[in-house]
């Protein structure tokens, strides 16, 4: 008897901190099987909240997730890990979707701003774009059939160690397979390599053009897309001195210097010179809306960023999903109106030239 009440005590005062507990570990390397099991337990914990989806199977059995949280209109669309090595982008965004799901359901604020804002927009996060670059990246050549064993070896120029490898499994760069300016990129491989080789073509690779339907079929108002190495802030997209931001620069630019501000990255300010290739070039060309890209820690040469860099990380980052929902709102309310004042003015001046013809 005595034994059961121990029990029951210790279920009453400690089970309740060990049902809430943190579920995205972000000490300990975060691989695509942690990734799916701590989506499945988030999904679970907030059921009204979090959605997921599989965007596509890559060619090793591999899901390409989706999460969205939020039940609004206008949307958000963050996605990381488009580089096996940067795979802390992912724990970064799966500690987003937590993080959000859990202040939601408290009503408390994220750096500042309201989790509630989620009642009125939604965040799409793709948080591994390559999870078998990732996964060759952390776990070598015995988690693939040792039929493409001698290949991969031959694409990291030979070396056992894959620690530099950022391509998916068929040595394409992914972000460097997008159509904008995609015909002439500079400083890429000309064959199959653990980095910077573009493809035959643009959107040649599944994981690209799988995110790219799933851009069109949401239609996000504001993209980002998460990266790695050099704590910058990239905004714009010129080709060959063309500005592809004309229509939209000056209230972009008030977004990123805000971003830049709350992330204490370096914002980069577009040049006049050749660039293309990546998702938020792409983006920006064909829907002339914002989207930046973020590069989350030091510039680290050949390798993933050490653990111990992602409190720091975190804190820049943790509240611009939620920032950027509320600029969301703001950009699909304007333009909404103005498409209401449009059609208005529209059938007004319809009415007025019939009332003159008859």
């Amino acid at each position: 008897m005595k034994g059961n009440l121990i029990v029951f005590f210790f279920c009453l005062y400690f089970c309740p901190l060990i049902i809430h507990a943190e579920i995205v570990e972000t000490d300990e390397v975060y691989t695509y099987e942690s990734l799916t099991e701590d989506l499945l337990e988030l999904s679970k914990l907030h059921p009204n909240l979090i959605t997921y989806k599989s965007l596509t199977t890559t060619p090793y059995g591999r899901e390409i997730w989706a999460v969205k949280i939020g039940h609004g209109k206008p949307t958000v669309l963050i996605h990381g890990a488009h580089h096996a090595r940067e795979w802390m982008t992912s724990t970064l965004l799966m500690k987003m979707i937590e993080t959000y799901a859990d202040s939601y359901k408290k009503d408390k604020k994220v750096g500042g701003y309201e989790s509630n804002i989620l009642e009125e927009a939604s965040i799409w996060f793709v948080p591994m774009v390559n999870p078998d670059g990732v996964t060759l990246q952390q776990m070598g050549l015995f988690a693939f059939p040792s039929s493409i064993h001698p290949s991969l070896v031959e694409m990291n120029k030979g070396s056992l160690n894959f620690i530099r490898w950022k391509a998916n499994l068929n040595g394409i760069d992914l972000n460097r397979q997008y159509p904008a300016n995609w015909e002439n990129l500079k400083g890429v491989s000309n064959k199959p390599s653990y980095q910077f080789y573009k493809g035959t073509s643009p959107l040649e690779a599944i994981e690209v053009k799988t995110l790219v339907d799933f851009t069109y079929e949401i239609k996000p108002e504001i993209a980002v897309s998460y990266h790695s190495s050099g704590n910058m802030l990239f905004w714009g997209f010129y080709e060959w001195g063309l500005t592809h931001t004309t229509n939209f620069a000056i209230d972009y630019f008030k977004i990123a210097e805000k971003v830049a501000d709350m992330t204490r990255y370096k914002l980069e300010v577009p040049k006049s010179f050749q660039q293309g290739g990546g998702y938020t070039d792409w983006f920006i060309e064909e829907f002339e809306k914002t989207a930046f890209t973020v590069e989350i820690g030091s510039l680290i040469e050949d390798s993933s960023l050490p653990l111990d860099s992602f409190p720091l990380i975190w804190e820049r980052n943790k509240a611009i999903g939620l920032f950027l929902a509320k600029r969301a709102i703001e950009k699909f309310t304007y333009d909404r109106n103005n498409i209401m004042l449009t059609n208005g003015n529209t059938k007004s001046q319809t009415h007025n030239s019939s009332d003159t013809i008859l």
